[in-house]
């Protein structure tokens, strides 16, 4: 089982984020298990490099603030200059490094074409045109991330759908619900298969688009085994540096935005009758200042001595995190696949969670399960789980064998039957 001699370029549309989401997880994933697969994988990015110099050119493509100083002007110009090559518009793209990030090996390319991601979007947007790239190397399979309006000349595409929120929630984004749609419509007829994380999320993309069911394969998504990196020793200075201490804090990881539905587990908090922290770890997203300020109203001024807010974590401390946390509450609206629970898991951190989507397909047997629009029933799960230790120690056992079904061995032989659909 091994994909040697096929030639596979992956987006780099979440890969260049400096902070991590959970596509970009997914990515990063996605590349490693190709390479274990013996594919050889190259990167498509959209980093802007102004220059002609060797030196610069790398230098400009790692400077993440490089990307900021693009000016808007600039990228007007070039937008409508391409315009004009519609419909056959050809962005020929150079290798620009042989060494890419952490995630290639060192038979990997980058290749970068700047602000193609941002030029295609708007393409489509207007006249709805696929861009193609010309990649000056042979690729069989151009696999992207999310939908994007895309392709690689002479290449077969696969594209990933983790879910369709901002069609079945719409109210939980500030996505453009049209271009959304049509763009989601546009990589499931352009591309030879589309993949998906979870079966929900695949009944969900087969119920709202035309698209056989055979064209739409379940890999799930892999949780990487994290042990290597891990000192059990090292838990409680870990935790100290944010002030913390184990088993006296209930977790919760994600974006602060209305789908994750902080504002009721903040309720749920408010009823216990506990000394334990509510600890929130994530970034801001849309409308967290709404979502936040029910803490201020429900605590006071004070409310840091109850609620801890952590903007963002270095994914090594985030294991420490887990393994220190009482339990991991994980209240969300929607998930296409939900990979924060199985983390929790992974290091014996005992799961709540909403009973709606694909999470109670990810957790099985292995969490508490909450309505999640029901801050009372959120509140007595937690609850449930202070008052009868043995149920807790129940869930870390059975947590630990759920993760073994998401292993990466697991999934690299989902991506190669996928795979094998393609070729």
């Amino acid at each position: 089982m091994n994909l040697s001699g096929i030639n596979v370029a992956v987006d780099g549309y979440n890969l260049e984020m400096q902070k991590g989401t959970g596509i970009k997880t997914y990515a990063t994933t996605l590349v490693q298990t190709l390479m274990s697969l013996e594919a050889n994988v190259d990167l498509l990015c959209s980093r802007h490099v102004d220059s002609d110099n060797p030196l610069l050119v790398e230098s400009m493509f790692f400077d993440t603030q490089n990307d900021k100083s693009y000016s808007k002007l600039k990228l007007l110009r070039l937008y409508f200059n391409r315009i004009k090559e519609i419909p056959n518009t050809d962005f020929v793209v150079k290798q620009e490094s042989d060494s890419i990030f952490k995630y290639l090996s060192d038979s990997g390319k980058i290749f970068n074409s700047n602000e193609c991601y941002t030029l295609a979007i708007n393409l489509y947007k207007l006249l709805k045109v696929n861009t193609t790239i010309n990649i000056p190397k042979k690729i069989d399979i151009w696999h992207t991330t999310y939908p994007i309006p895309i392709k690689i000349k002479k290449a077969k595409k696969i594209t990933t759908i983790h879910d369709l929120v901002p069609l079945k929630l719409p109210y939980t984004t500030l996505d453009d619900k049209k271009y959304f749609f049509n763009v989601v419509d546009n990589a499931i007829k352009k591309s030879d298969l589309i993949v998906t994380v979870s079966e929900s999320a695949r009944q969900d993309i087969l119920q709202c688009f035309d698209v056989n069911p055979e064209k739409v394969f379940l890999t799930y998504q892999p949780v990487i085994d994290k042990s290597a990196l891990f000192n059990k020793d090292s838990v409680g200075n870990v935790l100290h540096r944010y002030s913390l201490e184990s088993q006296k804090y209930i977790l919760f990881v994600g974006a602060i935005e209305p789908k994750k539905n902080v504002r009721r587990l903040i309720e749920a908090y408010k009823g216990l009758d506990t000394e334990m922290k509510l600890v929130i770890v994530g970034k801001k997203a849309w409308l967290w200042k709404d979502e936040m300020k029910s803490i201020e109203d429900m605590f006071g001024e004070g409310f840091s001595k109850k609620v801890r807010i952590l903007d963002y974590l270095p994914r090594r401390d985030l294991g420490y995190l887990y393994k220190g946390a009482f339990c991991f509450v994980f209240p969300s609206l929607y998930e296409g696949f939900g990979l924060p629970p199985l983390e929790a898991m992974s290091f014996d951190c005992p799961v709540i969670t909403s009973k709606v989507s694909s999470l109670p397909e990810v957790c099985g047997d292995a969490a508490i399960y909450i309505d999640p629009y029901d801050s009372d029933d959120i509140r007595e799960s937690i609850e449930l789980l202070i008052n009868n230790p043995q149920v807790r120690s129940k869930l870390i056992e059975l947590g630990k064998e759920r993760v073994k079904l998401f292993s990466m061995g697991n999934y690299a032989k989902k991506l190669y039957e996928a795979y094998a659909k393609v070729i």
